[in-house]
C-alpha cells in the first residue's frame, strides 16, 4: 500500500531494490466487505458508512494494476425484514477470486444497499474456499462497521479455524466507526487469524488503511532493506531511521529499540514484520511498541509467532502503527521510539528477521504501493525529556541487506498493517 516514498538511499543497490519488488502472482486476496443496514448510518463527511466504502474502493481500484488476483465477498445486502435464520446466511461471493476486473469490482460495490444483518462469522468461515488451496499467500481483509449478531458461528473461533487451514492464510480487520465493544470483537478476530486490527474514525480514510490492510496480499518473497542493528534495551543510543524498509535480526528472547525522527505537520506511518525460520520448531511472541517524545505508549501489540511445529497457524507475524499528526499536545513532534521483543516461548534457538517500514506523510498524502531500501537518518536536536528517553543517536552509513524476509505492515497491517507494498516489494 503506498504512495511517495522518500527515496534518501539512493546511492544503495537499486538493482537489488528492483528485483526485490516483484509481485508474487501465485498470491491471491479477498475482501469481505459489511453491507449491513447499520452502513447505512450517517459517516460524519455529508454520506454514510457504505458511502464511504463505495469511494474507499474507487480509491483503492484506481492503485491496483488490471489482472491482480482478488474477489469480493458482501453480506447483509441482499435481504431485508426477513426471519433472522434467513438475514444470517446473507453472505455471497461477489467476485469470485482471479484477474482484477477493474470496472466489475467498482459497478458491483456501487450497487450495494445496506439491509441486513451481520454473519461475520459465516462469511469466514466460507473465505478458505473462496480463496482455494493453490500454492501461495491467501488473505482476507475483513471491512466492518458492527460486530457479528448472527453467532453461532462465534467470529473469533471461526477465523481460528480459517487460520487453521494453512501457514499462509491470515485475516485482517478493518473497523469503521466502531464502538468499544465491537473493536474489541474485531481486533479478537484480527489476533485469532494472524492478521492486524486497523480502527478507522475518519470515513475519509477508509481508502487509504484498506490498501495498507491489502500491502502484505501480493508481495513476493523477495527481501529487500537496509541492513540495521537496534538498540539493546531502552537505555541505549538507538539507530535513527529515514522513511524506507530496514532489515534486522534477532534471536529469541532479543528485544531492540529504533529512533524516528517525526517534524511538525508529518504522520508517521511504521510497520513491524517477524519471520521465524520455516525450520523452527515451536513458538514465539511478536511483541511490539510506539512510544511518542514525552515517553507516552500511543500503541503496543502482542501476538504469537509458530514455527514448524504448528506451522498450520501461520508463522510470520506483522503490526503496523501510526501517530497523528506531530505538532499538537497529543501528537509532538520529536523523536519517537519502536521497541520490539521477541517472547522466547520455546522456539528453536534460530535467527529471526525483523523487517521495519517507515514513512513520514504530510497532510493529503497517502501510504505508498512500494517501499524502497531506506537510509539512516541524523537526527534533529531535541530537548531530554524529564523521564529517561535514550538521546539521539549519531548518524550511521547506511548500508543494504537482502536477508530472508517477507511481508509487511498495515498491516500491519498489515497489516500491518502499513507503509507497505500491494503489488510490489513492500516499502
Amino acid at each position: 500500500m503506498r504512495v511517495l516514498v522518500l527515496l534518501l538511499g539512493a546511492l544503495l543497490a537499486v538493482p537489488a531494490v528492483a528485483r526485490a519488488q516483484t509481485t508474487d502472482t501465485r498470491n491471491r486476496a479477498l475482501i469481505v466487505l459489511d453491507a449491513s443496514k447499520s452502513m447505512n448510518e450517517d459517516a460524519g463527511n455529508g454520506g454514510s458508512r457504505l458511502d464511504a466504502a463505495k469511494q474507499a474502493f474507487d480509491q483503492l481500484v484506481r492503485r491496483l494494476p488490471e489482472g491482480a488476483p482478488i474477489g469480493l465477498r458482501v453480506y447483509g445486502s441482499k435481504v431485508a425484514e426477513v426471519s433472522r435464520e434467513q438475514a444470517c446466511k446473507d453472505t455471497e461471493l461477489t467476485i469470485p477470486v482471479g484477474p482484477l476486473d477493474k470496472g466489475r469490482m467498482t459497478s458491483s460495490v456501487h450497487a450495494l444497499q445496506g439491509k441486513g444483518r451481520t454473519p461475520i462469522g459465516a462469511s469466514l468461515l466460507a473465505t478458505p474456499d473462496d480463496l482455494g488451496s493453490a500454492e501461495g499467500r491467501r488473505s482476507v481483509v475483513l471491512v466492518s462497521d458492527g460486530g457479528d449478531n448472527c453467532a453461532p458461528p462465534d467470529p473469533c473461533k471461526a477465523a481460528e479455524q480459517v487460520a487453521k487451514r494453512g501457514v499462509d492464510l491470515s485475516i485482517s480487520v478493518v473497523g469503521l466507526q466502531v464502538n468499544e465493544r465491537v473493536r474489541k470483537q474485531l481486533e479478537c478476530i484480527a489476533h485469532a487469524g494472524g492478521g492486524t486490527y486497523v480502527d478507522v474514525q475518519d470515513a475519509g480514510k477508509l481508502g487509504e488503511e484498506l490498501a495498507a490492510a491489502l500491502a502484505r496480499a501480493f508481495r513476493s518473497y523477495e527481501p529487500a532493506g537496509t541492513k540495521v542493528q537496534g538498540a539493546p534495551d531502552e537505555q541505549a543510543p538507538p539507530p535513527d531511521l529515514g522513511p524506507g524498509q530496514f532489515l534486522d535480526t534477532l534471536m529469541p528472547g532479543d528485544e531492540r529499540w529504533y529512533a524516528v525522527d517525526v517534524p511538525a505537520g508529518k504522520r508517521l506511518f511504521a510497520s513491524v514484520t517477524a519471520i521465524p525460520s520455516k525450520t523452527a520448531a515451536g513458538q514465539a511472541s511478536l511483541n511490539t511498541e510506539l512510544v511518542d517524545p514525552k515517553g507516552r505508549s500511543l500503541d503496543n501489540f502482542g501476538q504469537v509467532m509458530y514455527g514448524k511445529a504448528a506451522g498450520e497457524a501461520g508463522r510470520e507475524r506483522s503490526y503496523g502503527f501510526r501517530s497523528g499528526f506531530a505538532g499538537t499536545a497529543e501528537a509532538p513532534a520529536g523523536r519517537y521510539r519502536l521497541h520490539v521483543k521477541i517472547g522466547d516461548d520455546g522456539m528453536d534457538p534460530q535467527p529471526i528477521p525483523l523487517e521495519l517500514g517507515v514513512q513520514l506523510l504530510g497532510p493529503g498524502q497517502a501510504p505508498a504501493l512500494v517501499r524502497t531500501a531506506g537510509a539512516l537518518a541524523t537526527p534533529t536536536a531535541a530537548p531530554r525529556k524529564a523521564t529517561a528517553t535514550p538521546a539521539p543517536a549519531s548518524p550511521e552509513d547506511s548500508g543494504t541487506s537482502w536477508a530472508v524476509v517477507l511481508i509487511v505492515a498495515v498491516a500491519g497491517l498489515v497489516l500491518g498493517l502499513v507503509i507497505a507494498t500491494v503489488f510490489g516489494r513492500r516499502g
